[in-house]
């Protein structure tokens, strides 16, 4: 009787260590980078922070805040060295508004870069607020 009572407690507690373990593991392992970006008048543009970027895999950005209905903003990928920005997009842009994700086809690696960062360029900005977006963005996905 005793001997059924251990085993079972031992299965039991063997579960619970597994049921916390699972939920307690990261969801997401690739390196990420979470961005804001402002802008004061329509055309402006501004980079995100330079991450880098190990593969020649797409640069994936999503939109996840902004603060001024109506604005939105273009995206493209460019490369960074020695503060110098480089553009790798070979003319691919992507349309951003809250909720929007776009794989973003770049050619940093193959053109010899190891450094990734986005332009962005607003419109539709208030003119006496400006406009701000957030979200993440992943060099490598």
């Amino acid at each position: 009787m005793i001997c059924k009572k251990a085993i079972k407690n031992a299965v039991i507690f063997t579960a619970m260590l597994l049921i916390v373990g699972i939920n307690s593991t990261p969801l997401i392992s690739k390196a990420c980078n979470s961005f804001g970006v402002a802008f004061s008048v329509d055309g402006e543009t501004t980079f995100t922070d330079t991450q880098s970027k190990s593969t020649s895999s797409p640069v994936q950005m999503l939109c996840t805040d902004k603060d001024i209905d109506g604005s939105y903003y273009y995206g493209k990928v460019y490369a960074e060295e020695n503060n110098e920005y480089y553009d790798v997009s070979h003319g691919y842009e992507y349309y951003f508004d809250v909720n929007e994700t776009h794989n973003m086809l770049n050619w940093v690696n193959e053109e010899g870069y190891t450094q990734a960062v986005i332009q962005c360029e607003g419109y539709s900005v208030d003119d006496y607020h400006g406009a701000w977006f957030g979200g993440y963005w992943y060099p490598d996905i």
